[in-house]
C-alpha cells in the first residue's frame, strides 16, 4: 500500500461510516466481519504489481460489506461453527467489487465512493481485466470449501448477475421501461447475489431444502427491497455522503421505480425533465431540483418506498422457522433498517 493510501478501515471506522443503525445489526459477527477483511485485502496481494496496486486501492476504498455479513448472520442462524463462513463471505464480496468495477466501465463513472474509480485511474482497458481477475480469483478461493453444489449457486448467481446487467445496457435511456421489466432487471442485477449470500450459508450449515429456500427467499426480498430504496436516494441522499451526484444513475440512462411512477401517473412535465437529464441537457441544473420534487409531490418517492418495504416484510417472514437468537434478531431487524437508511 502506498504511503498516500488511507489504511484498511476498523471496525470503529466502518461503524462511523454506516447509517447508525446497521453496524447495531451487525454487532453480533463484528469478529468474523474483521476476519472477512482481513481475508479480503490478503487474496488481493499479488507478485504482479498492478495487480498489488489496483487491490490495495479497491480494498481501501471499503464499503458496507452488507453482502459477507448477511453471510455471516446467515450461516450464524444456521448453526454453522466452520471456518468457512468468512471464505464464502470474502468470495461474495470479491464477486461484488467485481461488478461494480465493471459497471464503473460500461457507465464511464468517474468516481466510486467519493473516490476516483479504477477505470478513471488506471484506464478502462486495465479495469475490465482487473474485475476478470476478481472474478477468477474468488472461484478459485471457494473452491477451498469443496462443495460442487456451492460452486454451482455461484456460477449461477454470477450468470444471472451478468445478464441483468447486459439487459441494462439494452433498457438504459428507455422512458417506457415497465415495472415489471425494471423488477426483473434489479433481482438479476442486485438481488440474486443478496439471495446467494443467504442460501449458501445454508448450505454450509447443512440445513434442510426448506430452509434452504426460505434463505433463499429471505435474500431475494431483501435485495429487491435494498435496491429500490438505494435508486431512491439517487435523488433524495446527499450528494457527498453518497460519494456521487444527485441523478447520476438517471444520467446514465437509468430508469428507476419512482421515475416509472411518476411518468405513469404524474404530469407531463415529469417526461419532459427525465428526457433533460438523460439527454445530458441538465446536469447541476435547477431541472434535477425541479424533478425531485415532481417525485415527491406526487407521491411516487413514497410509494416505491412502501413497494420496498413490502419486500423487507417478506424477506422477514421467512425467518419464522429458525431458531430464536441474536442472529435471527438481527436479520428480523436488517431489512427495516435498510428501507430507512439514508446512504
Amino acid at each position: 500500500m502506498s504511503a498516500t493510501e488511507p489504511p484498511p478501515p476498523s471496525a470503529a471506522k466502518r461503524e462511523a461510516a454506516l447509517s447508525a443503525p446497521l453496524p447495531a445489526a451487525f454487532a453480533v459477527i463484528e469478529e468474523r466481519l474483521d476476519a472477512v477483511e482481513e481475508s479480503f485485502r490478503a487474496n488481493l496481494a499479488s507478485p504482479v504489481r498492478l495487480i498489488a496496486e489496483i487491490g490495495d486501492y479497491v480494498a481501501a476504498g471499503g464499503g458496507k460489506r452488507v453482502r459477507p455479513a448477511l453471510h455471516l448472520l446467515c450461516a450464524k442462524l444456521c448453526g454453522y461453527e466452520g471456518p468457512h463462513d468468512v471464505l464464502m463471505a470474502t468470495v461474495l464480496e470479491f464477486i461484488h467489487s467485481a461488478t461494480l468495477i465493471h459497471d464503473d466501465i460500461i457507465d464511464e463513472a468517474k468516481t466510486r465512493r467519493g473516490r476516483p474509480s479504477v477505470n478513471r485511474r488506471w484506464g478502462a482497458n486495465v479495469t475490465v481485466l482487473f474485475g476478470d481477475y476478481m472474478l477468477a480469483k474468488a472461484m478459485e478461493m471457494a473452491l477451498d470449501a469443496g462443495s460442487l453444489r456451492i460452486m454451482r449457486k455461484l456460477a449461477e448467481v454470477t450468470m444471472r448477475m451478468t445478464e441483468g446487467e447486459m439487459l441494462q445496457t439494452r433498457h438504459a435511456g428507455r422512458l417506457d421501461l415497465s415495472v415489471e421489466e425494471h423488477l426483473d432487471l434489479i433481482e438479476r442485477k442486485t438481488a440474486v447475489l443478496f439471495s446467494g449470500c443467504c442460501e449458501i450459508a445454508g448450505m454450509l450449515g447443512g440445513v434442510s431444502p426448506d430452509r434452504e429456500e426460505r434463505l433463499r427467499g429471505y435474500g431475494l426480498n431483501l435485495g429487491l427491497a435494498f435496491q429500490i430504496v438505494d435508486d431512491l436516494l439517487d435523488f433524495t441522499g446527499d450528494p457527498r455522503t453518497l460519494g456521487k451526484p444527485s441523478a447520476n444513475d438517471l444520467r446514465e440512462g437509468k430508469v428507476t421505480l419512482a421515475l416509472i411512477d411518476l411518468l405513469a401517473s404524474g404530469p407531463a412535465r415529469g417526461r419532459e425533465l427525465a428526457r433533460a437529464v438523460l439527454d445530458g441537457g441538465a446536469a447541476d441544473g435547477p431541472e434535477i431540483a425541479e424533478l425531485t420534487a415532481l417525485l415527491e409531490a406526487n407521491g411516487s418517492i413514497a410509494r416505491a418506498r412502501e413497494c420496498a418495504g413490502r419486500y423487507a416484510a417478506q424477506a422477514a417472514a421467512q425467518l419464522a422457522p429458525f431458531p430464536a437468537g441474536p442472529a435471527r434478531e438481527a436479520l428480523e431487524g436488517l431489512p427495516g433498517l435498510l428501507v430507512l437508511r439514508d446512504r
